[in-house]
């Protein structure tokens, strides 16, 4: 065994030599990569490959990070160093993992598929998956960063395979010497250029990531620059908590590179399999909206690079147009049903979870009295006001509203658990207990069909044409589409629309 781990290290670090003089690594981070394997190699007789363990320390997301972003400095200043020190442990990575993976092919060939050369390349496997885990973090949250260092090791590989090249042709007399020279000297001058000064990586500027993000770029021009002139730029490392249950929500979280996980004691996050908000997502309105408190905790999945939203300006905000405050309910009302109908929404992306918010639901505001009858095939999102069901306590929002007839499976539920699910009600009829309420209703029967044969597919996503076309098909030989309009409310007692109003 011991055998095994030497002829692997030793292959390693050949392989660390070769990648130094094709210039895919420099040396000082030779050095580092170097130093790691002689140290382990004074291990293998009693510990298993340990070579990863001495680079840890050249590998993490930059402890001084919290420091800077707490001061006065600029976000752009802040992310310039963030980005050096990471480039180096992406080098490191990188370099660790093929190197690894050439030396296990050159073990498996000498040594074929022997019970030690499995052993030592599990060892080997097993040092390079934190190594594989940071590569990908980077990448979700700073793609532009990996695609520079690749480009610059391409570079590096190119010209030193041209000047292979060159030589080979001057040696078959393809090439004067006169010829090759001047090649030759082309060649150091342009490899001269890239190492005194290589490409830099070119972070997107706050105004493009903002104006990328759906909230923001739907907004009309003349309250989307106050609210941009507000936003507050942060950069959270993997396992930051955004907001907490229970808290105060004191602003929005605009996701705009990463992916952040929620949690809840209340509502149950045991029904998703996928609690994560990606990129794009537009976290804590529904509670500045409401005033509620925090209805979940929001803890970073990744590096995430995010905008703060403080709630006054949002107050401001609805307040300027009743469009805009009835985008925001749309825009929150998203966030909101993959919150509490996690198995049916986490199907979707966020940007179809909006279209069927926008172009597949209708948002109703109901005033007191007012009895709403959902049909067996549509389901309601209670956002704000009160309601009461015959034998149940006041429905408080948020909640889901199902007949009494819903097939339950439908929503990953199983009637047994109904009874332990404050937050999902069931009844032939609600009536409006406040003095308003504001309800989301959806058509469900096609969708959810549509959602499990589109799952089922090779691809497997839901596509935004999917989800519209299943809204068309819902209806049978009519094909109405239920739209949103915060102003035009459901027609009374319109079958097609699955809800019916009652005084």
């Amino acid at each position: 065994l011991r055998d095994g781990r030497v002829r692997l290290l030793n292959g390693v670090q050949a392989s660390y030599w070769a990648m130094l003089d094709e210039g895919r690594i420099t040396q000082a981070t030779a050095n580092i990569l170097m130093r790691s394997v002689d140290e382990a190699m004074d291990l293998v007789s009693s510990r298993p490959l340990c070579d990863w363990n001495s680079l840890q320390s050249n590998v993490y997301f930059p402890s001084y990070y919290r420091f800077l972003s707490a001061s006065m400095l600029p976000q752009s200043f802040i992310t310039y160093f963030t980005v050096q020190r990471l480039e180096s442990g992406c080098y490191i990575c990188a370099a660790f993992l093929r190197a690894h993976r050439i030396a296990r092919r050159q073990l498996q060939d000498f040594l074929g598929d022997s019970e030690i050369a499995k052993i030592v390349i599990d060892e080997s496997n097993a040092g390079g998956e934190e190594a594989r885990k940071f590569l990908e973090e980077v990448r979700c949250t700073f793609p532009q960063l990996l695609c520079v260092l690749k480009t610059r090791q391409v570079t590096y590989a190119v010209l030193t395979h041209l000047s292979e090249n060159v030589q080979n042709l001057w040696k078959t007399g393809l090439l004067e010497e006169k010829e090759m020279a001047h090649l030759d000297d082309a060649w150091q001058t342009d490899l001269k250029k890239l190492k005194r000064s290589p490409q830099l990586v070119k972070m997107p500027r706050v105004s493009d990531l903002l104006g990328a993000h759906p909230l923001v770029s739907m907004l009309p021009a003349a309250v989307r620059a106050p609210l941009l002139s507000n936003t507050k730029e942060n950069v959270k490392g993997h396992g930051a908590a955004l907001y907490m249950e229970g808290l105060r929500a004191t602003g929005i979280w605009i996701v705009s590179i990463g992916a952040v996980k929620w949690r809840s004691q209340r509502l149950s996050s045991r029904h998703s399999l996928h609690p994560i908000f990606s990129h794009g997502s537009t976290l804590g309105l529904y509670e500045v909206l409401t005033g509620k408190s925090c209805l979940c905790d929001m803890i970073t999945d990744s590096l995430v690079r995010c905008f703060f939203i403080e709630a006054e300006k949002i107050d401001q905000l609805r307040q300027s147009d009743p469009s805009v405050e009835a985008f925001l309910w749309q825009e929150s009302a998203a966030v909101i049903a993959k919150l509490l109908i996690p198995r049916v929404f986490e199907r979707m992306t966020m940007q179809e979870t909006r279209l069927l918010v926008s172009t597949g639901s209708a948002m109703n505001l109901y005033t007191k009295g007012e009895d709403i009858i959902l049909e067996h095939n549509y389901i309601g999102i209670l956002l704000e006001g009160t309601l009461k069901a015959e034998n149940q306590n006041n429905i408080v929002p948020p909640g889901v509203l199902l007949p009494s007839s819903m097939d339950l499976e439908l929503l990953g539920l199983q009637s047994s658990e109904m009874n332990h699910m404050d937050s999902c009600s069931a009844a032939n009829s609600y009536q409006v207990e406040a003095q308003a309420a504001r309800v989301i209703i959806f058509e469900v029967g096609r969708l959810f069909t549509e959602a499990n044969g589109q799952r089922n597919q090779p691809g497997g996503s839901f596509s935004a044409e999917a989800l519209q076309l299943s809204m068309e098909e819902s209806t049978g030989e009519e094909q109405v589409i239920i739209t949103v309009d915060s102003t035009n409310k459901l027609p009374l007692g319109d079958s097609s629309s699955g809800v019916t109003r009652g005084s």
